[in-house]
């Protein structure tokens, strides 16, 4: 049983560390075909994981320390334009410009 345990941890440590986007996306395609979402939810959906992810702890320390932003007095406008920033520096990332 120990062993099972620690075989669990050990997957669960490498899934974490890997951060396979891709994989990570299609998870939430095929629940997102699974229940059956309309766009609109599925955007809605996007959105407040965004909003929860920027209302963290560390990340509003993160945004409030580096960028003068307090997350908590922004809009949905606001929000989106840290998103926005957020999606081309992971882009630049991802395409070796960064």
């Amino acid at each position: 049983m120990q062993n099972k345990q620690q075989e669990f941890l050990d997957l669960l440590k490498k899934v974490r560390e890997e951060k396979d986007i891709d994989q990570i996306a299609e998870l939430f395609l095929s629940m997102t075909n699974m229940y059956g979402l309309t766009v609109d939810e599925v955007c809605a959906l996007s959105f407040y994981l965004v909003d929860a992810t920027l209302s963290a702890g560390h990340n509003k320390a993160f945004i409030a320390q580096h960028f003068n932003i307090d997350v908590d007095r922004l809009g949905v406008d606001g929000k989106l334009a840290i998103e926005k920033a957020m999606l081309a520096v992971y882009m630049d990332k991802i395409n070796g410009k960064a």
